[in-house]
C-alpha cells in the first residue's frame, strides 16, 4: 500500500525527471492565465451590473470585514507568509536542482489555496464597492495571480508530452512583500516609529530585488523566443544600442559592448556627456517639483468624474484631521468615492506643515491620496487657477480655532468669502466664523447673504456653543442629543465590549439628521396630518426612524420655512399649493428612511378617543425691557417741531444710550439671590483684559428667557475678571448678573456660592490663552482644566450641581476629573429634590400632581428621588473591570454622554456634514429655538413599550418624544422601594446617558427614565435663521 501511494504521488510530481522550461510551456501558462484574467474581468462587469440593480452593500461589507479580520489575525498572516515564502524559496531551489518533490508541490498548492482565497475576497470587495477599484485590482493583483495559479497547477500535468519544473512561482515574492505589511498590521507595530519604518522599507526592497532577480533568471533560462532570435545574429542592433547607452549613462559600464568605428565612438562621447547632463537636469527638475509640492506650490487638475472641495483659511492641523475624517467617514463612502479635498493655506501659515505631517500618519493612509495641501491665496487668480477652483463643487473657509485675535481672523475669512463669491458666483460656499458678531462686517460692507448668488452657509462657533448649553440648562441631555446628530458614527466606531450602557448609547449616537422630500401620498392621496405621517414612518421602519419636523419650500421664490413638531393636526400641504414639503428625519442612514408610497399600506393611525386629543396652551412670552423715562416738556416740544420720524430716531438713540450705560455698569447679583442657590453660574476662563473679552452672552441667555414669565426665570450669574465689552447685548434681560472675579480663585468661587448652583458652565471665553502656535495641544485648555478640577474638587459628594466643561482640543478630555458620586451620608428630601429638578428642567403640567405629592404618600417615588438627587452629575464610578477607557474617542466618554462636555470637534463635524446636508445648520438652530420639555415616566407607563408612550404623548399632549435620559443602573432598590447605598457590596455603580431616537418597539420604559420631547411649534417664537 505504501509503494502504491508513492507511485500515486509520483504522478503529480516529476521528481528528478523534470524537463527544463521552454517557451512552449510558458506560452501555454500565459495563455491559460490571460483566459482566466479575461473571465474574471467579465464577471466583474456582471457583478457591477448586479450592484446597480440590487442592494449589495451587506455583501460588500462582509467581504471587506473578512479581509480586514484575516489581515489582522496573526495566525493567518504567519501561515500565509510561511507558505508564500516557502513557495518562492522552492522556485529558487528548482532553478539549481531542476527537480520537483511531492512535498514541494503540496506546499505550492497549499500556498495557491490561500492566494485564491485572497483573490476572491479582494475581487468581491473591490467590484462590489467601486468599479474603478475593481479595474485597479484586476489589472494589478488579478493579473499577477492569474499568471501564477495556472502555472503552478499545471506543474502536476504533462504538457507537450512531458512535465516541467518551470512555473511563474517567482511572482510569490510580490505576495511575500504584501504579507510583510500585514505582519506589521497584525502585530500592531507602528511604521511611524523609526525602527519599524526602516524594517518595513528594507524588507520591501529586499523582496522586490529578489523578484526582479528571479524574473531575469527565468528569462535567461527560457532563452530568446524564436521571434527575437534574428536580432541576436548581429552584435549591434536596436536593443543592443539602447542597452549600451543606458548602461553607459548610468555609469555602470559592463564592457560587453564597445563601438568599433570612429564615428560610432564620437557619437558615444556625445551621448555620454549629453545623457549625463540631461539626467542631472531631469533629476534637478524632479527635485524642484517635489520640493514645490512639499511646500504647497504644486497644481491640481481634477479628473472627469472628480468632485473637488476647496478649503481655504487657516485651519489647525487637528481641525484638518477631523474635517477629513468626517468627509471620508464610512457612512459617506458612496457619496465620497469621487471627492478630492484641496486645502489652500496662506503664505507663512504655521499650521500647514503640521497638517501635512498628520495626513502622512498611518491612520490616514487610506484617505491621504484624496487630500492635497497647497500654499496660496484665494485673492490671487493664478492660485485659484492652479487648483482648478472654477470646477469645485463646494468652497469652505475655515478659521484657526487657536488664533490670538478671533475678530481679525473672522475679518480675513470674510474677505476670502467675498473674493470667492465674486469669482465663483454660483458655487456653494460654507463660512465658519469664530464670533457671531462678525456678521456685522458683512452688513457694514452692504452685503446681504440672502441676496448673494449661489448657496451660502454661515455658522458661528460661539453662537452654536452658547445656545446649545443655554438650552441644556433648561433641558437636561439636550447637548449630547444635538452633538450626536452633528457627528457621523458608523459600524466601525461601535466597538464591542465596555459597559452595558455604552451599547444603547452608541446605538443612538449612530443616528443622524436627514432632510428628505415627503412622499406625495401623504398630502395628495391621504390628506394626512403631521401626527399620522410620524406614526406611518415609525411603523414602516419598525420603530427605527423618527420624523421630527417639516421644511416647507415655496416653489415661487424658494423661501424655506422650518417647523419642528408643527402640531398633531397640522395638515401636510399638497403639491398643488405651490409648496414643496420635506421631512426632517432622525435615522441611522438615508436608506433606512421608508415612507408610504403608491400601492403601499398606510400605517398612520388617525382615529383617537376625543378625550385624548387636547392641544396644550402655548406658553406666554414675557420679558423685561429698559423703560424709558416719561417725556419732558422739552421732548414734547421736540415732538411738535421735529415730527414723528425724528422723534422715533431720538427714542432709538436714547434706548441705545441706556443700554450702553447699563452695559458699562453691569448689575451685580443680589446677596439674597446668591445665598438662595439654584442659580446658573458661567465661569469665563482664559480672559486677559477687557479688550479681548466679548462673551456673546446673549446667545446663552436667549434660550433661557424665551417664552418664560419672570417667576419661571432662573438667575444667571457670569463670573469674569473684567466686564465683557458686549454686555449691553444682555443687560436688558431680567435676572442676569455679572460678578467680577477669577474663576481660578477659591475666594471668588466662594463669593458666587458655586456649591449651591444648579449648573456651572466653564466657558473658554477668550481667544488663544497662551498666544501663538502651541507646542502641546493640552495648553489651549490648561486654564479650563485647572478650573474644572478646582470646582469639582470642592463640590460635596452627591451634589446636584452639573459641571460642564468647554474644550478646544478633544484629546484633553482625559485630563478632566470624574464627577463625584452620590453621597450616602447626605439627606435630600423628596420635596427638595422634586422642586429643584422641576425648577431647573421645566417639567410639564402633566407632572404637577407628581411634584406636589408628599414623600410619605408615594413611597415608590424614592426611586425618582435617587435619580433626581444625583442625576444632575450623571456620572458615577463604575467597577474597574467595565470602566470606559479614557483613551477612547470623546463621544464614547460618559462625561460627553451625560452632557457635561463640549469639544470644538463637534463644530468641525457639523461644518463637514453640511456638504452632504446643506440645511443641517438651519435644522439644528431650529431645534435649539424650539419648545422642549423633559417629562418623567408616570408610574402607569413604567414597564411598557416606548412606542406606546410615544403614541400617547404625540396624540394626547402634542409632544414629540425624541430621546430618553436613562440611568444605566435604575434598579438600585432594596425591599419596599428603598434605595440601596451606592457603596453596598455587589452593587455596581454605572452612568446615566442620553439614548437618541431609541428603537421604539424594542425599548421598554423604566420608572427612572426621563423622556425629552419637542413641544408644539409656536409661530410667535423667533426664527433662529435670522440670528
Amino acid at each position: 500500500a505504501a509503494e502504491g501511494g508513492q507511485r500515486a504521488m509520483a504522478v503529480l510530481a516529476c521528481g528528478e525527471e523534470c524537463a527544463p522550461p521552454t517557451w512552449d510551456t510558458a506560452g501555454l501558462h500565459i495563455g491559460l492565465g490571460i483566459g482566466l484574467w479575461c473571465m474574471m474581468l467579465l464577471l466583474g462587469y456582471g457583478l457591477s451590473i448586479y450592484t446597480f440593480a440590487n442592494d449589495a452593500a451587506s455583501l460588500q461589507a462582509a467581504a471587506h470585514i473578512w479581509r480586514r479580520k484575516l489581515h489582522a489575525n496573526i495566525v493567518y498572516v504567519l501561515l500565509y507568509t510561511s507558505l508564500v515564502g516557502a513557495q518562492f524559496v522552492q522556485f529558487c531551489s528548482r532553478t539549481i536542482t531542476g527537480t520537483v518533490s511531492d512535498i514541494g508541490l503540496a506546499i505550492d498548492l497549499a500556498a495557491c489555496a490561500f492566494i485564491v482565497l485572497e483573490l476572491i475576497l479582494g475581487w468581491l470587495d473591490t467590484w462590489l464597492g467601486n468599479i474603478m477599484k475593481g479595474h485597479v485590482f484586476v489589472f494589478t493583483w488579478g493579473l499577477v495571480d492569474c499568471l501564477l495559479l495556472p502555472s503552478v497547477v499545471f506543474m502536476a500535468l504533462p504538457a507537450f508530452g512531458e512535465q516541467t519544473w518551470g512555473s511563474f512561482a517567482f511572482l510569490s515574492a510580490l505576495h511575500l512583500m504584501q504579507a510583510w505589511q500585514w505582519l506589521f498590521f497584525s502585530l500592531r507595530l507602528s511604521t511611524q516609529m523609526l525602527q519599524w519604518q526602516v524594517a518595513s522599507l528594507v524588507g520591501e526592497a529586499v523582496m522586490l530585488l529578489c523578484f526582479f532577480a528571479m524574473f531575469m533568471l527565468e528569462l535567461e533560462i527560457l532563452g530568446d523566443p524564436s521571434a527575437v532570435r534574428p536580432l541576436q545574429e548581429r552584435e549591434w542592433n536596436t536593443v543592443a544600442a539602447i542597452y549600451f547607452v543606458f548602461v553607459s549613462v548610468a555609469t555602470v559600464g559592463y564592457g560587453d559592448l564597445v563601438p568599433a568605428t570612429f564615428l560610432g565612438r564620437v557619437a558615444a562621447i556625445v551621448a555620454f556627456v549629453g545623457g549625463i547632463i540631461l539626467l542631472a537636469v531631469a533629476v534637478q527638475r524632479v527635485a524642484i517639483v517635489a520640493t514645490e509640492h512639499g511646500q504647497g506650490n504644486g497644481s491640481f487638475a481634477p479628473g472627469i468624474r472628480t468632485r473637488a472641495i476647496i478649503v481655504s483659511g487657516n485651519p489647525t492641523a487637528a481641525m484638518v484631521k477631523d474635517f477629513v475624517n468626517e468627509i471620508f467617514h464610512p457612512d459617506h463612502a458612496e457619496d465620497a468615492e469621487d471627492i478630492q479635498l484641496i486645502f489652500l493655506y496662506p503664505a507663512g501659515a504655521t499650521e500647514m506643515e503640521e497638517s501635512m505631517r498628520l495626513l502622512r500618519g498611518k491612520d490616514m493612509i487610506d484617505i491621504a491620496a484624496k487630500t492635497l495641501i497647497f500654499q496660496g491665496s484665494v485673492l490671487e487668480s493664478k492660485d485659484l487657477e492652479r487648483i482648478s477652483a472654477a470646477k469645485a463643487v463646494a468652497l469652505y473657509v475655515l478659521p484657526n480655532m487657536r488664533c490670538e485675535n478671533p475678530y481679525q481672523e473672522d475679518a480675513e475669512n470674510i474677505i476670502r468669502m467675498i473674493a470667492l463669491r465674486r469669482i465663483l458666483p454660483t458655487a456653494r460656499l460654507i463660512l465658519l466664523l469664530l464670533k457671531a458678531e462678525s456678521r456685522n462686517i458683512l452688513q457694514d460692507a452692504g452685503i446681504s447673504i440672502s441676496s448673494m448668488d449661489g448657496e451660502t452657509t454661515i455658522i458661528a462657533v460661539d453662537q452654536f456653543k452658547l445656545e446649545l448649553f443655554g438650552k441644556s440648562c433648561e433641558v437636561l441631555g439636550f447637548a449630547p442629543f444635538i452633538c450626536n446628530l452633528c457627528k457621523s458614527v458608523g459600524d466601525d466606531d461601535l466597538i464591542a465590549g465596555g459597559p452595558a450602557w455604552l451599547k444603547d448609547y452608541m446605538q443612538g449616537v449612530g443616528n443622524e439628521l436627514y432632510e428628505i422630500e415627503l412622499s406625495s401620498v401623504y398630502a395628495d392621496n391621504r390628506q394626512a396630518v403631521f401626527a399620522e405621517v410620524v406614526m406611518d414612518v415609525l411603523e414602516q421602519t419598525a420603530g427605527y426612524v423618527y420624523l421630527v419636523g417639516l421644511v416647507e419650500q415655496s416653489l415661487r421664490d424658494g423661501v424655506r420655512k422650518i417647523l419642528v413638531n408643527p402640531g398633531t393636526q397640522y395638515r401636510i400641504k399638497a403639491t398643488t399649493t405651490g409648496i414643496k414639503t420635506f421631512g426632517i428625519f432622525i435615522a441611522s442612514d438615508r436608506d433606512s428612511v421608508i415612507q408610504c408610497e403608491v400601492n403601499m399600506v398606510f400605517l398612520g393611525r388617525r382615529a383617537r378617543p376625543a378625550n385624548e386629543v387636547g392641544p396644550r396652551q402655548a406658553a406666554s412670552s414675557t420679558g423685561k425691557t429698559l423703560a424709558l423715562p416719561p417725556m419732558s416738556s422739552g421732548e414734547q416740544v421736540l415732538l411738535k417741531m421735529a415730527g414723528p420720524v425724528l422723534t422715533q430716531r431720538a427714542k432709538q438713540l436714547m434706548s441705545l444710550s441706556a443700554r450702553h450705560r447699563h452695559g458699562r455698569q453691569p448689575e451685580r447679583p443680589p446677596l439674597k439671590t446668591i445665598a438662595s442657590g439654584g442659580h446658573i453660574l458661567v465661569l469665563c476662563v482664559g480672559t486677559k483684559s477687557e479688550k479681548d473679552l466679548r462673551l456673546g452672552a446673549h446667545h446663552f441667555v436667549r434660550p433661557l428667557r424665551l417664552g418664560k414669565s419672570l417667576a419661571e426665570m432662573t438667575p444667571i450669574v457670569f463670573m469674569s475678571p473684567t466686564p465683557p465689552r458686549d454686555w449691553d447685548m444682555v443687560c436688558h434681560h431680567p435676572k442676569v448678573y455679572l460678578l467680577r472675579g477669577s474663576p481660578l480663585s477659591q475666594l471668588d468661587l466662594e463669593r458666587s456660592n458655586f456649591r449651591a448652583a444648579s449648573m456651572i458652565f466653564i466657558c473658554n471665553a477668550a481667544s488663544n490663552p497662551i498666544g501663538g502656535r502651541q507646542a502641546e495641544g493640552w495648553m489651549v485648555d490648561s486654564e479650563m482644566i485647572c478650573c474644572s478640577r478646582l470646582v469639582e474638587s470642592q463640590l460635596p459628594v452627591g451634589a446636584r450641581t452639573l459641571v460642564v466643561a468647554d474644550l478646544r482640543d478633544d484629546r484633553n478630555h482625559m485630563f478632566l476629573p470624574v464627577p463625584a458620586t452620590s453621597n450616602t451620608g447626605s439627606t435630600v428630601t423628596a420635596v427638595q429634590a422634586r422642586t429643584s429638578f422641576a425648577k431647573r428642567f421645566s417639567f410639564s403640567s402633566s407632572s404637577a400632581l407628581f411634584l406636589s405629592a408628599s414623600e410619605e404618600d408615594k413611597p415608590q417615588d424614592k426611586r425618582r428621588v435617587s435619580f433626581f438627587s444625583d442625576a444632575s452629575s450623571l456620572l458615577e464610578q463604575e467597577d474597574e473591570k467595565k470602566k470606559v477607557s479614557r483613551d477612547e474617542p470623546y463621544f464614547r466618554q460618559p462625561r460627553f454622554a451625560s452632557g457635561q462636555l463640549f469639544v470644538s470637534a463637534v463644530i468641525t463635524s457639523l461644518v463637514a456634514n453640511t456638504f452632504y446636508s446643506p440645511s443641517l445648520s438651519d435644522l439644528l438652530r431650529s431645534m435649539v429655538a424650539a419648545d422642549m420639555h423633559t417629562v418623567p415616566v408616570p408610574d402607569q407607563w413604567a414597564g411598557k413599550s416606548y412606542f406606546e408612550y410615544f403614541d400617547h404623548l404625540l396624540w394626547a399632549e402634542e409632544r414629540l418624544a425624541v430621546c430618553i435620559l436613562r440611568r444605566a443602573d435604575p434598579a438600585r432598590l432594596g425591599p419596599g422601594g428603598a434605595e440601596v447605598a451606592p457603596g453596598a457590596k455587589g452593587i455596581k455603580r454605572r452612568y446615566a446617558f442620553v439614548c437618541t431616537a431609541p428603537p421604539a418597539k424594542e425599548t421598554t420604559l423604566l420608572a427612572t427614565d426621563l423622556v425629552i420631547c419637542f413641544g408644539k411649534d409656536d409661530p410667535r417664537r423667533s426664527d433662529p435663521r435670522r440670528a
